[in-house]
């Protein structure tokens, strides 16, 4: 084999490489629930499955925020069916603020995204977990009021459910919110963070 040939090989495996580095970095670094792959799966509005017709309610869920280390305002979200049927899930979790007395937080500008990618169908089995990424755009403690919990609700679901935060060593956190964006619910916490 010619030298030349043998350093386009080489130069090509150096890319390859690059390229899954880049695709592994983009997973999320905090601790996630266990149950993270699901049964069913499908993309888009090509399911076979009436979301709509949900046997479940947002109480069938446990659902935990969970900052980022060193990534202020990037979070992971793991909603993880705790009841004994199937349920189907699909598209944005709806959080809503709450100050230290369990007021609603009126006004935070919540914006839906479609990160990583677009709406995914997913049937949850039980103890499975689906995930999402939750940004928020933190201001000054003392222009913004601070979130110190949450409450999510789910689409075609009925309910809300108090969200679990992962403090780590902390005894509470608080939330400074301007803004947030949800990225939607995915089978997998790979990627899901921005």
């Amino acid at each position: 084999m010619s030298l030349t040939k043998t350093r386009k090989i080489g130069a090509a495996a150096a890319l390859f490489s690059g390229a899954l580095l880049l695709v592994g970095c983009g997973q999320a670094t905090g601790a996630a629930p266990s149950g993270a792959s699901n049964a069913a799966v499908q993309q888009g509005g090509g399911s076979t499955e009436d979301i709509s017709a949900s046997p479940c309610s947002a109480a069938d869920y446990k659902v935990d925020l969970i900052p980022q280390p060193g990534r202020p305002g990037v979070n992971l979200l793991a909603v993880t069916n705790e009841s004994d049927q199937t349920c189907p899930v699909s598209g944005w979790v709806e959080l809503t603020p709450q100050d230290m007395s369990g007021s609603p937080i009126e006004g935070v500008p919540t914006e839906n995204v479609e990160i990583p990618g677009g709406r995914t169908e997913i049937s949850l089995e039980p103890g499975r977990t689906a995930f999402a990424g939750v940004h928020f755009e933190l201001g000054d403690k003392n222009e913004v009021r601070a979130a110190t919990g949450f409450r999510a609700s789910f689409s075609d679901t009925s309910g809300d459910v108090n969200v679990n935060i992962e403090s780590g060593e902390a005894e509470y956190l608080e939330f400074p919110i301007e803004s947030m964006q949800v990225g939607t619910l995915q089978p997998s916490a790979q990627g899901v963070t921005f």
